[in-house]
């Protein structure tokens, strides 16, 4: 099947039941994974690290990256929750790795016990798709490892940044129309979930005031490097929801730093 073919069939099919999809690129998921993350996400940054390090990534070639934005799969319009059709090759002995240092309460978009499970039953040919690949940050075969890290920065970044958590979902029979039709009610109720939150993750987390002023920095900066012939339509559509999440995510944070501090003074 050529690449991105799931991609597109699971996409056509969530839109055709009502859901608005689009691109997923933004400023904060970028090559320098955890080195290009707001310093106060340091609970975030701190795992990752620790993953880096299991996956033997390279520090110093990892963080003299470019912040040039991952592309990923899809970002529901409504409510800015990054979808992710995670196809067999994402099924590693490295992802399991990862999944394995995950905090106990990190708050998921999936079921991890059941990705541990697929891992376990698909690495050993998993871990041979493009095994002798090198990867910037990884080194020679290092590409398998790198999508493992890529999965991370994503399910952790996410919920760092006030953020829903990530859905993924797993399509192994490459048929991504069928793998929306099979999990529609379980993505629906995290989207429903999502929406109810204004600008909060799933578990009602917001991010440090200084966070959110620094992540609506970090995503101006991205805009400014973004060349006039690449303003279309979706790049619009885009900055609207991306600028709309910023100055929510901002308002959750002040309301919360000042209910603390009246807290603090009765």
């Amino acid at each position: 099947m050529p690449v991105g073919d799931c991609q597109r069939a699971f996409g056509a099919a969530a839109e055709s039941d009502g859901l608005e999809l689009g691109p997923s690129r933004v400023p904060w998921i970028n090559q320098r994974g955890h080195f290009g993350l707001p310093s106060g996400w340091s609970d975030a940054i701190a795992t990752l690290a620790a993953i880096f390090a299991a996956l033997d990534g390279d520090p110093e070639a990892q963080s003299g990256k470019r912040t040039t934005p991952l592309t990923g799969d899809f970002v529901d319009l409504r409510t800015g929750t990054l979808i992710e059709v995670d196809e067999s090759q994402h099924f590693t002995s490295f992802r399991a790795t990862s999944l394995g240092l995950y905090p106990a309460d990190a708050s998921l978009g999936f079921h991890r016990d059941h990705y541990l499970e697929l891992c376990r039953e698909l690495a050993p040919r998993s871990d041979r798709y493009r095994a002798s690949k090198a990867a910037a940050g990884f080194g020679p075969g290092g590409r398998q490892r790198q999508r493992a890290y890529h999965d991370a920065l994503r399910d952790l970044a996410a919920p760092a940044c006030g953020r829903p958590p990530v859905i993924r979902v797993a399509v192994l029979d490459g048929d991504g129309a069928g793998a929306y039709r099979r999990d529609r009610d379980r993505i629906r109720h995290l989207l429903e979930d999502a929406k109810a939150e204004t600008g909060a993750g799933l578990d009602g987390h917001v991010p440090s005031l200084a966070a959110a002023v620094s992540e609506l920095r970090t995503l101006l900066a991205q805009f400014d490097r973004v060349r006039p012939s690449d303003m279309d339509e979706r790049f619009y559509i885009h900055a609207y929801n991306e600028l709309d999440l910023a100055g929510r995510t901002i308002i959750n944070a002040f309301d919360l730093k000042r209910d603390e501090g009246e807290g603090l003074r009765k």
